[in-house]
């Protein structure tokens, strides 16, 4: 058996009546973690219901006619019509259970067996590796995955995590210390792969240097890299740790432990850091979701049961808006080597939550902090916004600039940078979210000459200039911007109807299938026609139409009890947000 581990049989010869397919599961909880913990994983398969026109089970149409019989015959129409609007042509693809087959060789990113080979020499003569990450959720994890594949192999690396003030990636102040401290091998992880002048100060200095990086290249470094923009860090840093076990010549067993290890952090991470969860990365999240449901370790057991509505269940909305966010905050408001912690704390169950306690803490500081100066920065803008929004914010703390521009962009819907102080007098940082289909890398290139750096990807950006250059940048950002921004509208869509007579188990069950949900594959949005508002608690509100009702969430639609009309409700996960009314 290949490594991945699973066999699978696809029961499509069977009686169309009831189509099945059974996954039969070898994995393990892995004990290549930081608590040598072990057990047997259930019968891990899905049975799909009949079909069933009374609850919506329909035959496909004409729009939908591309589909092969076996997906049309257990998956509800709107549903359906959700991945038909985009473009899924190949449903029972997207849609089955993925097993670690599904996933691509990892010999086939560039470059990344001649880095395992040096990995694994530098292993075998017991050289000092010093694993570079970040302190974002991403670089945390990332590193994580690689410490702990190197200490299975019987390394003892040392894994660095900048302070926020010393800037992103690797810096020429760190390699000196690593100089010091005698490091014969530098592994950076989610940074790197544009350090060209500190990967050659490394060089010269005598540290070998792997860089495993996704971002979008530049000024690419001289070295051994391992680059891919098909994974985040964490996702990348799980392939390398597979390609490292298959060269060492672990057996598959052994093997499919590190992935069922792997995935679970580079599911979150990838769900936390803007990456489309599209192909290999969402193949890579929807194993890692599952192994978290599962998850024996400690720290996440902990954090999950703290941050997730279900914690026996957690889906990508209970990562973007729990899970992740705690991971940041100790890298936003104190040192991301707290968040490191919680991953590394053992078997002591009182270490471990009290370490997810202090992340807790440090996420209700986050949320007042960026609650206030949101509410700032709201106020210094002017009531005509710009088709680019550049806001430069002298009070703010460089660790929630990202938060900052993501409430903006939800505000305004615009991609939108916010910049704050330096630590160096005369500079200042930032940082920058898009709006779908506007790459911001392209973006900044054009203005290039204006920043000391910058970098990152589509979706986020960050960014370091000169304070003087800061309203050249934003008149030319606005322009830049006003031929997309404004060509494009912002507002959310229904992707189908949904008839609330349709909402029933089998329906959230099948949603499932469609997880994770994020950048490349937003949660679906319904439109609930000739409905009505029949209660109203906080921030709830309960949704009726004939004898069926649910209940959703209500954060930027103003709502009164019997409102009347057409509504638009975001199923993300085990939450249904309220996104648009029409009345009627």
């Amino acid at each position: 058996m290949t490594p991945g581990l699973s066999a699978t049989r696809n029961l499509s010869t069977w009686p169309y009546c009831l189509i099945v397919q059974v996954t039969f599961s070898l994995s393990l909880t892995p004990t290549w973690l930081c608590d040598p913990l072990t057990s047997d994983h259930p019968f891990d398969g899905i049975v799909y219901p009949r079909d069933n026109i009374a609850h919506g089970y329909m035959p496909i149409d004409s729009n939908i006619g591309r589909f092969s019989l076996e997906a049309a015959m257990f998956l509800c129409q709107p549903l359906l019509e959700v991945l038909a609007g985009r473009g899924i042509e190949d449903v029972d693809a997207f849609l089955k259970v993925p097993s670690w087959n599904d996933l691509p060789d990892p010999f086939s990113i560039p470059l990344i067996e001649k880095a395992a080979a040096r990995v694994l020499c530098a292993v075998r003569d017991r050289e000092r590796i010093v694993i570079h990450g970040d302190y974002d959720c991403d670089g945390i994890l990332g590193a994580h995955i690689l410490r702990s594949a190197l200490t299975g192999l019987g390394a003892a690396p040392r894994t660095y995590l900048p302070h926020r003030d010393e800037g992103y990636g690797l810096s020429s102040p760190a390699v000196h210390r690593f100089s010091c401290n005698g490091t014969d091998l530098l592994i950076t992880v989610d940074n790197g792969i544009n350090a060209r002048a500190a990967v050659r100060l490394a060089q010269r200095l005598g540290i070998d240097v792997v860089v495993i990086d996704h971002h979008r290249i530049q000024e690419q470094a001289e070295t051994t890299a391992v680059w891919s923009d098909a994974f985040c860090g964490a996702g990348l840093a799980a392939m390398f740790a597979w390609a490292l076990m298959l060269k060492a010549g672990w057996h598959a067993t052994k093997v499919e432990l590190l992935l069922s290890g792997c995935s679970q952090y580079a599911a979150i991470a990838s769900i936390a850091d803007c990456v489309p969860l599209l192909d290999s990365t969402r193949t890579l999240a929807r194993l890692g979701l599952a192994e978290l449901s599962r998850s024996k370790h400690k720290g996440l057991q902990q954090l999950l049961k703290t941050s997730c509505t279900d914690p026996s269940q957690p889906d990508s909305r209970d990562v973007a808006f729990g899970v992740a966010p705690r991971i940041n905050a100790a890298g936003r408001m104190a040192h991301p080597v707290e968040a490191l912690a919680v991953f590394e704390a053992g078997l002591d169950e009182e270490a471990v939550r009290q370490r997810v306690d202090r992340l807790n803490q440090l996420n209700r500081e986050r949320q007042c902090v960026v609650k206030a100066h949101f509410e700032e920065l709201i106020e210094s803008i002017a009531t005509d916004t710009p088709a680019g929004l550049v806001v430069y914010r002298e009070t703010s703390p460089k660790g929630i600039s990202g938060l900052l521009a993501s409430k903006c962009v939800e505000r305004y819907a615009v991609p939108s940078i916010v910049l704050v102080p330096s630590t160096t007098p005369g500079i200042v940082v930032g940082s920058g979210r898009s709006t779908p289909g506007i790459d911001l890398v392209e973006i900044l290139r054009l203005h290039a000459k204006l920043f000391l750096r910058f970098g990152g990807h589509a979706q986020a950006v960050g960014l370091t200039m000169a304070v003087e250059r800061i309203e050249e940048f934003r008149e030319k950002f606005a322009q830049s911007m006003e031929p997309m921004a404004r060509g494009s509208s912002q507002r959310l869509h229904a992707e189908a109807e949904l008839p609330l007579s349709f909402a029933n188990r089998h329906f959230f069950d099948q949603l499932l299938l469609l997880e994770p949900f994020g950048e490349g594959n937003r949660p679906p949005a319904f439109s609930i026609r000739m409905a009505e508002i029949v209660s109203v608690r906080n921030k709830w509100a309960r949704i009726r139409q004939g004898r069926s009702s649910v209940e959703v969430l209500c954060w930027d639609v103003p709502i009164t009890e019997q409102m009347k009309g057409d509504f638009i409700v975001e199923f993300y996960g085990k939450t249904r947000i309220l996104r648009g009314f029409t009345p009627r």
